[in-house]
């Protein structure tokens, strides 16, 4: 066992050990909120979502789904992709 020993200390230094304490713990352990980045082929957004090339294509043009691209190529962030959808879904205005 960790042996403890206790010193007199003001109360306002008192305060910021434990503030410090405190926010180093919360800090640590304070959870990823942002997905990590997978970026997908037209292809493999259609394969993901069931979807033809064609509606893949209309709903980046229509900018329903973002996308980017990569010299010719057209590519899909697919953690913002699903952030999109979901909240074109909540507000109602998806169609294939």
């Amino acid at each position: 066992m960790k042996e403890i020993m206790l010193s007199p200390l003001p109360l306002n230094e008192f305060e910021i050990l434990v503030e410090n304490s405190l926010r180093r713990v919360f800090i640590e352990q304070t959870p990823q909120t942002t997905p990590p980045t997978e970026i997908i082929s037209r292809y493999e957004l259609c394969k993901r979502l069931n979807i033809s090339q064609p509606t893949a294509i209309r709903w980046s043009k229509k900018n329903v789904i973002p996308c980017f691209r990569i010299g010719s190529s057209i590519r899909y962030n697919w953690p913002k992709v699903i952030e999109a959808l979901e909240s074109k879904k909540k507000s109602g205005g998806l169609q294939k």
